[in-house]
């Protein structure tokens, strides 16, 4: 809202603000490629898949949602090459859309099944994740989760 948004209504001081706007995986990613022992991660073999939301793609270049993935030691990161997962915030949960909503997510939830056993789902949005847990029996996670779980005790 802040990067765009107040920019198209030309609010005052819009692009000062704008400035200052990250997404929590980029702000991430920033810190730790300036910092890298700021965290400590533990070390663990998992396969992480990302689904970065349509919103993150219209804005940035979703690729350092990889590299922050891959800063977990013993993780093998892929961003999934997906379109829209079709709920787009309450889109999908509209009667007159729901149907709609469904052939919008096939591609994304074709591309999750085809991942290997006990991967671990990362969905950048509140309503991708939403979309995902509601039409599969995974439990897609925010990376905040993934980096919390793989912190090493202090």
């Amino acid at each position: 809202m802040f990067v765009e948004d107040y920019l198209e209504l030309k609010l005052a001081g819009a692009d000062q603000i704008a400035k200052r706007c990250f997404l929590f995986e980029q702000f991430m990613e920033n810190l730790l490629s300036r910092e890298p022992d700021a965290l400590r991660f533990n070390q663990r073999s998992a396969h992480i898949a990302i689904h970065a939301h349509c919103h993150a793609k219209s804005l940035t270049n979703p690729a350092y949602m990889t590299r922050l993935a891959q800063r977990l030691r013993g993780r093998k990161a892929v961003l999934l090459d997906t379109g829209c997962c079709g709920m787009a915030g309450a889109f999908g949960a509209l009667d007159s859309k729901y149907e709609l909503s469904l052939k919008v997510a096939e591609p994304l939830l074709d591309r999750l099944r085809n991942q290997p056993e006990g991967t671990i789902f990362v969905a950048s949005g509140t309503s991708c994740r939403h979309q995902i847990e509601h039409l599969t029996n995974l439990r897609p996670r925010h990376m905040a989760e993934v980096l919390a779980e793989a912190l090493e005790p202090s």
